[in-house]
């Protein structure tokens, strides 16, 4: 027993420094990040962003000079605290952390102001001019008083405990101005959660406040420290929401290859498929013509279907495409608009993803992404990704093209950004999944690493590009064929998952001169209210940290949803889905007035839940649209929406005859409700869910436990100390 507990301490005395040391360089690498957003708040240089929104623009950015002067000092806090045992104990550590404290007082009555300013720009009214140079005042004040009653004649005494040599106050009076400025912090976090849907913020603030009360005589210095950077990057991330919400992307201006080829034209029994693109430069699409059209008062019908969140190769859902057009006689465009890793080659489409290892021994997704951040740190220059990605597949293949280009070439600090988090993200992945299942981690580190290049582009991007190809698709079609020429058609779109809120935001994509593409009406499957939703927390809190593009301006419904007006919608929903839970769509998420369903105006629109039917074997979960599942392995899809080989009775007789029956033009997107009567299933148009108040008694319940906790720290004397 006494070996292991001398293990023990001897790990805790190197885990203290080096969290520490850690947290400091955090820290000082962050610190640019935030000198940029100042600078974008001052206007001293021009955002990336120059469309106007909902909250105007205005150049009062200077409270966000706090934040760098945080980061600052946070890594010099821990810098000290972590070689306080190297430096030994002396005079010069002494002074070293005179200033650590200076730093305290003047820097924390300072987050007033931040709040104020970051209230201010979330548009509250009482955050008004009068009330933001009173918060300086107040701060300032605040500040000065600290300082004078705290640091004037301060006694530090050397202090050792796990590892770590710092000096404390010998007498320290009740940090009252931390305290108060904490709960003001989480009031304002409060207000922002319910104005913006925004939850970091208070997240952030709530881990701080956490952090902080609980003694250092307990669990040492390294908890408080590491809150404190959190709290710091959840204020970064709230300013990065709020200069976003301000100034969102302008879509760049369509480049079209008018000249470009088909690459593959492969004719079908009833349809030909043409092919042209490339998975890896985010141009991809795929063609499904029919041999013999169908026509409604001399219209063809044309569908672009667009994929779900990673499932961009055609064969997720080549049964369905082959259907609508071979079969029913429609044009249907598929668009791959992320950047993929997936094969162009059909044949190689065609074969599964462990086969492909065998056969090719494919570099693991943690070093091809070490080798991206390696090449672009140490030869930008010549960072060239297409042959970083025929080295990583080992796949040789012709050059193809661009035929559209709206994802353009990101900085080299995006690749950095990306790099390193898919990096974490691998390393926490294979960490969760080591002891539980192993194989299933490997599957889904595939799964992300094989869209990683998409995160490099915002999910607006990915909307543009989708009515791009098809757009460019289409001149191409009518180029080639004179019937096309002239031809009139009726277009609708349809979508899965994260394609299925593209397709309900296709009209906001849409440019003044791509109209001809304004769906007549919409259908969606499993559809996402936002493409933040369905992908797991920890994975999107790692992407935000890093500002990785993909998480910087999300799609929402909330914002999309007014281009619907008078545009027939419907949305098939699985009752069993766990990926995107039908109370994402018809229950108001904590301090929201209204669900999402809500934010879709239009009359005429309808949300239909399908039930499961476990005697058939069949669970209404996520991927309903998916027909083929075979590229990755059973085990990542049992758990990712469900296995198949081939059209359950979800496809043939929900996902199919839905859309088929709204392009015929024999149902609205909005009456389909009868058409779904099915002896295998049931689908109904209501889904049960819990009252708002199961939410509130958990947040009351919550409070009371943390004021639980604070009294007693209190009544001990040990808060704060």
């Amino acid at each position: 027993m006494g070996s292991i507990t001398s293990i023990l301490q001897s790990v805790l005395l190197s885990i203290y420094p080096i969290g520490h040391i850690s947290v400091a360089v955090a820290a000082w690498f962050t610190l640019s990040w935030s000198i940029q957003l100042w600078k974008n708040a001052m206007g001293i240089q021009p955002s990336e962003t120059t469309k106007t929104s909902s909250l105007p623009l205005d150049k009062t950015g200077l409270a966000t000079l706090v934040l760098p002067v945080l980061l600052v000092s946070i890594s010099y806090d821990n810098f000290v605290l972590g070689t306080g045992r190297f430096i030994g104990q002396g005079e010069v550590l002494e002074k070293l952390s005179l200033l650590r404290f200076l730093l305290h007082y003047i820097i924390v009555p300072f987050f007033i102001v931040v709040g104020v300013e970051i209230a201010h720009e979330a548009g509250a009214k009482w955050a008004n001019k009068g009330i933001r140079i009173l918060s300086w005042i107040l701060a300032a004040g605040l500040a000065i008083a600290d300082v004078s009653r705290n640091f004037g004649g301060l006694e530090l005494t050397p202090t050792y405990y796990l590892g770590i040599l710092r000096y404390t106050a010998v007498t320290a009076a009740p940090p009252f101005v931390t305290i108060a400025v904490n709960i003001f912090m989480l009031l304002i976090a409060i207000g922002l959660w319910v104005r913006l849907k925004w939850s970091w913020l208070f997240v952030g603030t709530l881990i701080a406040f956490i952090g902080n009360a609980i003694p250092t005589s307990i669990v040492g210095t390294f908890p408080g420290s590491l809150s404190e950077l959190v709290i710091a990057l959840s204020l970064l991330l709230t300013e990065k929401r709020i200069q976003n919400l301000k100034s969102p992307p302008q879509p760049s201006t369509l480049e079209t290859i008018q000249d470009f080829d088909w690459e593959y034209e492969l004719p079908q029994d009833g349809y030909t498929i043409y092919q042209a693109g490339s998975h890896s430069n985010g141009d991809f699409i795929q063609v499904y013509v029919p041999h013999t059209p169908h026509k409604t008062d001399g219209k063809l019908k044309l569908i672009t279907y667009l994929h779900g969140f990673a499932l961009c190769l055609p064969k997720f859902y080549k049964k369905h495409l082959a259907y609508l057009a071979g079969q029913k006689g429609y044009y249907v465009f598929f668009p791959d608009f992320q950047t993929s890793d997936y094969p162009d080659n059909p044949e190689e489409a065609n074969v599964s993803i462990d086969e492909q290892q065998d056969e090719q021994q494919n570099v693991a997704p943690l070093t091809s992404w070490f080798k991206v951040l390696w090449q672009t740190l140490s030869n930008p220059s010549e960072l060239d990704i297409g042959e970083i990605l025929a080295e990583i597949r080992a796949r040789r293949r012709r050059v193809v093209g661009l035929i559209a280009r709206r994802l353009l070439r990101p900085t080299l600090l995006k690749y950095v950004r990306v790099s390193i988090s898919l990096m974490i993200i691998v390393l926490v992945i294979r960490l969760i999944f080591f002891f539980i299942n192993r194989k299933y981690g490997q599957n889904l580190i595939q799964l992300i690493s094989t869209v990683g290049w998409s995160l490099l582009h915002s999910p607006k991007d990915w909307g543009n590009q989708a009515i791009d190809l098809t757009d460019i698709a289409w001149q191409k079609l009518r180029q080639e064929n004179s019937d096309l020429t002239q031809a009139e058609f009726d277009f609708y779109v349809f979508g899965h998952s994260l394609g299925g809120l593209l397709a309900l935001s296709w009209p906001f994509f849409l440019n003044t001169d791509q109209q001809r593409f304004k769906p007549l009406q919409i259908l969606t499957a499993d559809p996402a209210p936002s493409t933040e939703l369905g992908i797991p927390s920890f994975v999107m809190f790692i992407l935000k940290v890093f500002n990785v593009p993909f998480a910087e301006d999300p799609v929402t419904i909330a914002e999309t949803g007014a281009s619907l007006d008078n545009i027939p919608v419907g949305i098939m929903h699985g009752a069993s889905d766990r990926i995107v839970k039908p109370q994402a769509w018809v229950k108001p998420a904590l301090f929201a007035r209204e669900a999402n369903y809500d934010y879709i105006p239009t009359g005429n629109k309808k949300i239909y839940f399908s039930q499961s039917n476990r005697e058939q074997d069949l669970v209404a979960f996520h991927n309903q649209a998916v027909t083929d599942t075979t590229y990755f392995e059973n085990a990542l899809f049992k758990n990712f929406g469900g296995v198949k080989e081939k059209p359950n009775a979800y496809n043939c007789h929900y996902v199919w005859t839905g859309l088929d029956l709204v392009v015929r033009g024999e149902k609205q997107a909005n009456d389909l409700l009868k058409s779904f009567q099915n002896s295998d299933f049931e689908v109904l148009e209501t889904f049960t869910t819990g009252t708002r108040l199961s939410q509130w008694l958990g947040v009351m319940f919550g409070a009371i436990a943390i004021g639980a906790l604070v009294y007693w720290l209190f009544s001990t004397g040990t808060l704060f100390t």
